[in-house]
């Protein structure tokens, strides 16, 4: 029993989930986190190799990088638009 309780608590429930995550993304994603985010950044680095989407970083924020560093957000959001549209 507790062989299979170990299994289910270190499953990672997005596991189950990433087809139905990736449909629902559009063509050109992209995550964004806050280079100093208290939680493990290697969880979103995970996610991201899941996904196989890119990972960027803001330096100087935390967990909420928009608001920590909005001219920083903006500006990256600004270059993913431009890079869309250009693309």
């Amino acid at each position: 029993m507790n062989g299979e309780l170990g299994r289910e608590g270190r499953a990672d429930p997005l596991d189950a989930h990433l087809a139905e995550l990736r449909a629902c993304l559009p063509a050109r994603a992209e995550l964004l986190g806050g280079a100093d985010d208290p939680r493990p950044v290697s969880a979103l680095e995970s996610v991201a190799l899941r996904l196989d989407l890119p990972l960027t970083r803001i330096k100087g924020a935390g967990h909420e990088p928009w608001l920590e560093q909005p001219d920083a957000v903006r500006a990256h959001l600004r270059r993913f638009v431009q890079g869309a549209v250009g693309a």
